[in-house]
């Protein structure tokens, strides 16, 4: 598993605020592969990465990164 298949769930989560079963289909894999992944992003960013201020602050940073891709 890359770090871009990492970045992508985080991103998919939070598009699909969490839902497993879509977030799993919308990246076409098993909600199983799904749950791997989400556990080593909370290995990487800690366990409260999904909860208030948080996840907040990591859905605010992913987002920056992908306008500061576009405008360069």
């Amino acid at each position: 598993m890359s770090d871009a298949d990492l970045v992508r769930t985080v991103e998919t989560y939070f598009e699909f605020g969490g839902n497993s079963a879509r977030i799993a289909e919308a990246l076409f894999i098993h909600v199983n592969t799904l749950y791997q992944r989400l556990a080593r992003v909370d290995q990487i960013l800690g366990v409260f990465w999904r909860r208030g201020e948080h996840s907040l602050q990591v859905h605010l940073a992913l987002r920056l990164s992908k306008l500061m891709e576009t405008t360069s």
